[in-house]
């Protein structure tokens, strides 16, 4: 079962907003997204994704954890259009089940351009910890 990721930080709670694939929140200048389980993610959810991920973060720089511990599957072109150019995005965190799975994440992340810092994760602390050092002084 997975765990909630809470939205809480230095600036109180924020509402959840949901996207067409999950439930994103904001912890700080963190957003997360934690996807819904067994979603299937598709290129065509992108802009709804990044409409709701602009409301919450009002245009400011920000870091995401996107976690996808209970992901049904992630088409290749969700994952070329999800690993593009997002505006105000400054690092992304991939939370994952299992080793296994962070090593297959792994392989995305390695062989993938891409205009930010990309890691992946199976511990929530050191992934929100990590977002969070990413968007520090930006």
């Amino acid at each position: 079962m997975t765990e909630s990721l809470e939205g809480s930080g230095s600036s109180g709670t924020f509402p959840a907003m949901r996207s067409p694939i999950g439930e994103m929140t904001m912890d700080g200048r963190v957003l997360i997204h934690r996807l819904d389980p067994g979603v299937v993610v598709a290129a065509e959810h992108a802009e709804e994704v990044r409409r709701v991920a602009a409301a919450l973060t009002g245009g400011s720089p920000f870091s995401a954890v996107v976690d996808m511990r209970d992901i049904g599957f992630a088409d290749r072109k969700a994952r070329e259009v999800f690993g593009g150019e997002e505006e105000g995005l400054a690092a992304v965190a991939f939370l994952v089940e299992s080793e296994m799975s962070a090593g297959l994440a792994g392989m995305f992340v390695r062989f993938r351009d891409h205009d930010y810092p990309m890691e992946v994760f199976t511990d929530e602390k050191k992934a929100l910890d990590w977002a969070r050092r990413r968007v520090a002084g930006k």
